[in-house]
């Protein structure tokens, strides 16, 4: 069994919030529910499922896809987020560390807009562990120039990534290029 358009619109966390695709169009014309779709079908094709081509089926969760700008507030994700438009997924995998995922990720699907290893100090997923790193991804049709980062709140981490070719900016380390397993 694939993912279905129901597996990138739901919400564990805010079942009663309406997160309809389209919902938002009268605060913005662009946010169509045909054009949160089709964003939703581009990244699935061009990112999810070639992850899943490379794990298996049934080893990859989406945690979050699309949400309407009333979710992706409650949930606390910032206001220009890929997650509004549909073109942005976080991904948990039942087997795999997260900087495993993010690893297998960065080297071998092709295209994609961006690339974040998302907390690391809070332990790989765990069904029993709601407070894990993820990894998020995202893939913008005609735009995707394959930006990858880390998120954490730990300076420490963010000093073990720091070289030339990397820029923090608030929680976000910009630029690396390998995820260490060993880091946690």
């Amino acid at each position: 069994m694939g993912f279905t358009l129901k597996h990138y619109i739901r919400s564990y966390a805010y079942p009663t919030i309406n997160n309809k695709p389209g919902i938002d169009v009268g605060e913005d014309a662009l946010l169509t529910e045909n054009y949160i779709v089709n964003n939703i079908k581009n990244l699935h094709t061009n990112c999810i499922q070639p992850i899943v081509d490379l794990m298996g089926e049934g080893n990859l969760i989406i945690t979050s896809g699309y949400r309407c700008k009333e979710l992706n507030e409650k949930i606390g994700g910032v206001s220009n987020s890929h997650h509004t438009l549909g073109a942005a997924a976080d991904i948990v995998s039942i087997g795999y560390p997260s900087a495993t995922l993010f690893n297998l990720i960065y080297q071998n699907v092709s295209s994609f807009n961006q690339l974040i290893w998302e907390y690391p100090e809070r332990g790989n997923y765990s069904q029993y562990r709601p407070n894990h790193s993820w990894i998020s991804i995202s893939y913008l049709e005609g735009n995707n120039p394959r930006t990858v980062s880390m998120a954490s709140e730990r300076d420490d981490l963010h000093e073990m990534y720091e070289t030339e070719n990397t820029c923090k900016i608030g929680n976000y380390t910009h630029g690396i290029s390998f995820a260490e397993n060993n880091l946690i």
